[in-house]
């Protein structure tokens, strides 16, 4: 209870102090910049705009002000440039905006095209407040399962994230909106993430935690957010190795560097190879720390001018600098807007359990509900921190919803907290037609800056558990970013599904999918173990994970007297996730990919073909709706090397396909992928490396329930 209200305090000090909202911006005017575009040469522009800076406009441009902002150069002509958080949506503005799903449920959706239009729509919403840089969106791993982000990040495997990502990048980029993918990197924790040095070795750093910004950046991001914590002993703002060899050196990238809010520990490192924009105000990059290192040669100016040309060039590609801040004809919160946002949440909801086809309700049957648990009475829209949006609060409860899909005849109870001690309640519970159970967490439990618990809350396993014993058409519905206990109750229960943060239409969303007014069709981006000590990552976590901390939360951030660094060692190197588990032959709850719907799918003529030098592999094969209503299926391609030169995980998700379906209907899918994909990184001559050999496709509904499978002669590269 006590570190709940702790954790309140911290919720509200952040709403209070750094989330308060501020007005809109309401600015019209076309920006004359005083170096115009020409054949489209916008770093030639950048270097111009540059040489035409004083030293001081030029040390005072690497910082932001007022917390989130690119301060304007009037006599350049160069603009204000406004950045909000996050994925879900436009935050910290007073102004009418959509409160989309977190980006977990985008995960979950295993839908490009979805998540394209979702990230189209958000950057037209920033261009109406006059945000041009949206902080987001994030790819950190699931390696912790109860790590506060994981709402905010998209799942334990690192293909899946990165094709997520580039889907909502290059349709926001599309739209004239910087995102910037976050935290670079191994930002895998909340705990401690100011004082926490993850040390990881080369392999495992570039096959998981670097990958799926590899993916963004090849796809064509142009923003990048960098870490907390320090990774093999230098922070991630100042990183020489990832950001100065591998980001601007293997991956060609161009774009811009944004720090996390105060997370600088130096001035000369950041300057020389680092971020190019300290935010949310100067403090290590500020003209009077940068002077004296300047005229001692420390820092080059043309460190500073690289810096600045990184900003430039990018905003000028993305129009920035040539159109009014705010755009007064960009829609925001429309009705298609709300479509959106509510067909996100249909698709990323995912159905765990439906023992004995209890889901779908059938409306005319249904003359009695019961709803129970610490989200009956309002549905949680998203997790907390910097991504939590304020406008459209209270969000709605699951009662109001269902009343539109239940005759209107019916009763809709939602039951107080301990209502097991009533016996009044009790007998409610045991005559209802369904009783459905709205727990899990809510932004208070599950929040950046600190890590929440396996466990469900205070007697929320007690109400699953009486009120499975007193009706057995029991549904559990959990709010949840990542995994969480399980093996205490659900054996008891006849159906449950997860609907992690599905924004401001969640209510809607679980009502059509349990009345089967629309199917499930989410799967679960991330593996839920039978217990917490069964993930390798957490066998050398701290005891205390859960507990709240306002010295770690706020002590020593951006001062590096204050606190030491502790080691957060990643010795279980590639085993996390269904890796981890598919090499140890351990048995899950719920495998990663998993998710149930209302009809069934079978797969057949599984067909692989490399083209003609061998530089395609084409893979496909048929799947068919044999259930009784219309669905669609995701189909996910693993590949395995058969005889293994190195250590590799026992498979590797390279593919997915997301198929719509009518009843009896049958399509078929297509997959490519090039010898890239069948490769591991070669420590000793640090590069990619395939090995010849035999491989085996598999194709699957889920991680541990593969349908096809076949061998394929893979070249060398």
């Amino acid at each position: 209870m006590f570190d709940r209200t702790k954790r309140r305090f911290i919720q509200w000090m952040m709403k209070t102090h750094y989330m308060k909202l501020r007005p809109p911006m309401r600015d019209e005017k076309i920006p004359a910049c005083a170096i115009a575009l020409e054949n489209h040469d916008h770093h030639t522009r950048a270097k111009s705009l540059v040489a035409a800076m004083t030293i001081e406009e030029k040390l005072s441009y690497i910082t932001g002000i007022h917390s989130f902002c690119i301060r304007a150069i009037d006599r350049l002509g160069l603009p204000q440039i406004w950045m909000s958080d996050a994925t879900s949506g436009v935050r910290g503005v007073a102004t009418p905006v959509t409160t989309f799903p977190a980006a977990v449920a985008l995960a979950a959706s295993w839908n490009r095209t979805l998540i394209a239009r979702l990230a189209e729509a958000i950057a037209h919403e920033c261009r109406a407040a006059g945000i041009s840089i949206l902080l987001g969106p994030g790819v950190n791993l699931a390696r912790i399962p109860t790590c506060g982000r994981n709402f905010e990040y998209m799942g334990e495997d690192p293909f899946l994230a990165g094709e997520t990502a580039s889907a909502y990048i290059a349709a926001m980029q599309a739209n004239g909106v910087l995102p910037t993918i976050k935290h670079y990197a191994c930002n895998n924790s909340e705990y401690d993430r100011h004082k926490t040095n993850a040390v990881v070795d080369e392999r495992t750093l570039h096959e998981l935690y670097l990958e799926p910004f590899r993916r963004a950046v090849e796809h064509g991001a142009l923003g990048l957010m960098t870490s907390y914590n320090q990774i093999n002993g230098q922070y991630g703002s100042e990183h020489t190795y990832l950001i100065g060899k591998i980001l601007r050196g293997e991956w060609q990238f161009d774009g811009m560097i944004v720090s996390d809010w105060n997370s600088l520990y130096d001035t000369g490192r950041p300057a020389v190879c680092g971020v190019d924009i300290e935010m949310p105000a100067e403090r290590w990059l500020s003209p009077e720390r940068l002077k004296p290192l300047l005229e001692s040669k420390l820092v080059q100016e043309s460190d500073i001018d690289e810096k600045i040309i990184h900003i430039l060039s990018t905003c000028s590609r993305l129009g920035i600098l040539d159109r009014p801040v705010t755009d007064t004809k960009a829609p925001s919160r429309t009705n298609r807007h709300a479509s959106i946002a509510l067909e996100a949440a249909l698709e990323g909801a995912v159905l765990l359990k439906n023992d004995e086809n209890i889901l779908p309700l059938v409306p005319s049957e249904t003359r009695s509900v019961v709803i129970l648990g610490r989200n009956a009475r309002e549905l949680p829209s998203g997790g907390g921190g910097s991504s939590f949006i304020l406008n459209n609060l209270p969000n709605g409860s699951l009662a109001e919803a269902l009343r539109e899909y239940v005759p209107a005849q019916a009763s809709i109870k939602i039951l107080k907290p301990r209502w097991y001690r009533s016996e009044t309640d009790r007998a409610k519970v045991r005559s209802a037609d369904a009783v459905i159970v709205c727990t899990g967490y809510d932004h208070i439990d599950e929040s950046e800056s600190y890590e929440r618990s396996w466990f469900f809350p205070t007697n929320e396993v007690r109400t699953i558990k009486t009120a499975a014993s007193l009706n057995k058409r029991t549904i559990v519905a959990i709010s949840s970013g990542g995994a969480f206990e399980t093996e205490s109750w659900i054996d008891e229960v006849q159906a449950v599904l997860v609907s992690f943060y599905l924004g401001e239409k969640s209510p809607q969303a679980l009502a059509q999918l349990l009345t089967g007014k629309s199917n499930f069709s989410g799967k679960l981006p991330f593996t839920i173990a039978r217990r917490f000590e069964d993930y390798a990552s957490v066998r050398h976590y701290p005891r205390d994970y859960a507990k709240t901390s306002y010295a770690r939360i706020m002590g020593g951030q951006g001062d590096p007297k204050t606190r030491s660094v502790c080691d957060d060692r990643y010795d279980e190197q590639l085993n996390i996730g269904y890796r981890q588990f598919d090499k140890e032959h351990v048995s899950v709850r719920f495998p990663f990919g998993h998710g149930l719907s209302y009809t069934g799918f079978s797969y057949r003529d599984l067909f692989a073909q490399w083209n003609s030098d061998q530089s395609l592999l084409t893979v496909s094969c048929r799947i068919e709706n044999n259930g009784p209503c219309a669905g669609s299926e995701i189909a996910q391609l693993y590949i395995s090397q058969k005889q293994k030169t190195v250590d590799r995980p026992e498979q590797e998700l390279k593919g997915f396909v997301k198929v719509p379906l009518a009843q009896s209907e049958s399509k078929r899918i297509e997959f490519t992928l090039t010898t890239r994909d069948f490769a591991y990184y070669d420590v000793e001559g640090h590069k990619w490396k395939t090995d010849a050999g035999y491989y085996e496709i598999r194709i699957g509904s889920s991680s541990r329930d593969i349908r096809l499978y076949d061998s394929i002669l893979v070249p060398s590269s």
